[in-house]
């Protein structure tokens, strides 16, 4: 699965801020604030990553059960589908 659209991540005051840009910047008004964990699924999806991988990916970085990862994983990427961002 796949990030749909262009975007940026800066990094402003210490928070992780999306950007659309091009033809995104369109459809999506405004940006979207990423906390440390969405960073780094954000990060995974920018490479394509599946599920499973996303959540190694989270418990390696973060000490947490590979069961609430899934739940925030899969809570995350609802969001990121109802905005339809998400290419599967």
């Amino acid at each position: 699965m796949k990030l749909k659209g262009d975007f940026v991540v800066r990094s402003v005051m210490d928070n992780n801020v999306v950007i659309p840009i091009g033809q995104t910047a369109l459809k999506i008004k405004g940006m979207i604030l990423l906390n440390d964990v969405s960073m780094v699924i954000w990060e995974c999806l920018l490479n394509k990553c599946d599920v499973e991988t996303i959540v190694s990916a989270v418990t390696d970085k973060f000490e947490v059960s590979d069961a609430e990862a899934r739940t925030d994983i899969i809570e995350f990427l609802d969001l990121l589908r109802k905005a339809q961002l998400l290419d599967e």
